[in-house]
């Protein structure tokens, strides 16, 4: 491979190139590096709820020994999928959520199953679960009892409107989805087309991917691991009540401190962001780019680059800028998109990072760094050699459910990351293990 060919390497590490290749391969491997929750011992009896499932995939990921709990018919997560697609009777996102986890059927709807999900919670580190407040309790299985027989444990109750107040009790009997959050978050309303585009391109949208359970899952996660780290300081354990409707609305707190502000709620403004501009797509030639230049000298920049000089005085600062007034941004997008597709995705990518070379090169030219990106659709996107170099991927092979590649190590840490060590799924396959292990 010729020098040219060579991927180039930029990091904020010194020493030497050979020094900061090996430094950015291990950076890239977790063989042979701690597990830093490799003492924990995590029950996850979330249920018809992704939101859970991601939580404890989060903990499997750092080397915490996760026991997902199933009535003997299984999870109906199971069967969410896209497009029916599955493998073996098992969806997409529940094998995405099967990271490193151990898998046992209890009846906690029965006393005996109730008994022994008891003797395993006295065992257990942290407890999730995403059954509608209070019904773990009805079962003597909640936090007021399972504290007194583990002070140490650390219990993640995910639901709508989480455990406590007014909410909580009114919406008590209605499962959690991601869209119900959403919906409940009031974000989607302030996602979508503008008003005056008419119906069906007005309506509130909901974010593409579960956003709601995905955040939901996260913020538990983050939750549960803070509550253990007091744990270990002080030997007790805590509630940790995660509502999905505050999960998503705290997920980005511009809209609601813009309403809190203005008095009013913060108008859905389509294609357009609401504090940034020109921030958004553009078509070109041949697609459609992503164009940032929210900085005044990055916006003066761009304007040279699409030789559009002319309109610096009327937009020349960023309060002109701010979309505000929506018909003067709209006006501006078209003047902007007249020149965009006049060049190729490719043309308009190469055309800013010629400018931006230049920039840093020169005194004169202000400093200015117009970014422009061609939108990949999925199928281009997997053929960037970065997730290879980071190793974004890994394709697993498990006799239930085949062949199949999915995204593993989701952070890159230099001593103690995340890892896949395998994806199994069977309903009820550890239950000899666990029985074995925690049990006897």
């Amino acid at each position: 491979m010729s020098n040219k060919e060579k991927e180039q390497i930029l990091v904020r590490y010194g020493g030497s190139r050979k020094e900061r290749e090996i430094f950015l391969k291990g950076m890239m491997s977790p063989e042979g590096k701690d597990e830093v929750l490799d003492d924990a011992v995590i029950l996850d009896v979330s249920y018809a709820n992704l939101s859970g499932d991601i939580c404890s995939s989060i903990y499997a990921e750092f080397g915490a020994e996760v026991i997902k709990i199933e009535p003997p018919e299984g999870d109906p997560s199971r069967k969410i999928t896209p497009y029916g697609v599955n493998r073996n009777g098992v969806g997409v996102p529940f094998i995405m959520e099967a990271r490193n986890k151990r898998y046992m059927t209890l009846d906690l709807r029965e006393e005996a199953g109730r008994e022994e999900f008891k003797k395993l919670a006295k065992k257990a580190n942290v407890i999730i679960e995403t059954y509608e407040p209070g019904k773990m309790d009805a079962w003597g299985i909640g936090y007021r009892q399972l504290s007194e027989i583990n002070p140490g444990l650390v219990y993640i109750a995910i639901s709508p409107y989480g455990q406590y107040g007014k909410k909580a009790q009114e919406f008590i009997g209605i499962p959690d989805s991601d869209i119900t959050a959403q919906a409940a978050s009031g974000l989607p309303a302030n996602i979508g087309d503008m008003p005056g585009e008419g119906e069906p391109w007005n309506w509130p949208l909901r974010a593409g991917v579960w956003l709601g359970w995905y955040i939901s899952g996260v913020e538990a996660a983050l939750g549960g691991a803070i509550a253990r780290y007091y744990t270990k300081a002080t030997g007790e354990g805590q509630m940790v009540d995660v509502a999905t409707a505050d999960s998503y609305a705290s997920l980005v707190g511009y809209p609601v401190t813009i309403g809190f502000t203005w008095d009013k709620a913060r108008p859905r403004i389509g294609k357009h962001d609401f504090a940034i501009y020109p921030y958004g797509f553009w078509k070109s030639k041949d697609g459609i780019v992503a164009i940032a230049a929210g900085r005044d000298h990055d916006f003066r920049a761009l304007l040279k680059v699409l030789n559009l000089w002319k309109h610096e005085d009327d937009y020349r600062f960023t309060f002109d800028r701010i979309p505000d007034i929506l018909t003067q941004i709209e006006e501006f997008y078209k003047i902007i998109e007249e020149q965009t597709t006049k060049y190729t995705s490719g043309e308009l990518v190469k055309k800013a990072l010629d400018y931006s070379i230049k920039s840093a090169r020169s005194k004169w030219r202000g400093g200015g760094v117009p970014i422009i990106m061609e939108v990949q659709k999925p199928a281009t996107a997997r053929q960037n050699p970065h997730w290879n170099k980071r190793r974004s991927f890994q394709e697993f092979d498990d006799e239930m459910l085949g062949k199949f590649t999915m995204p593993v190590n989701f952070i890159k840490m230099s001593e103690s990351p995340p890892r896949v060590k395998w994806v199994k799924c069977g309903i009820g396959q550890d239950n000899a293990y666990i029985r074995e292990k925690y049990l006897k």
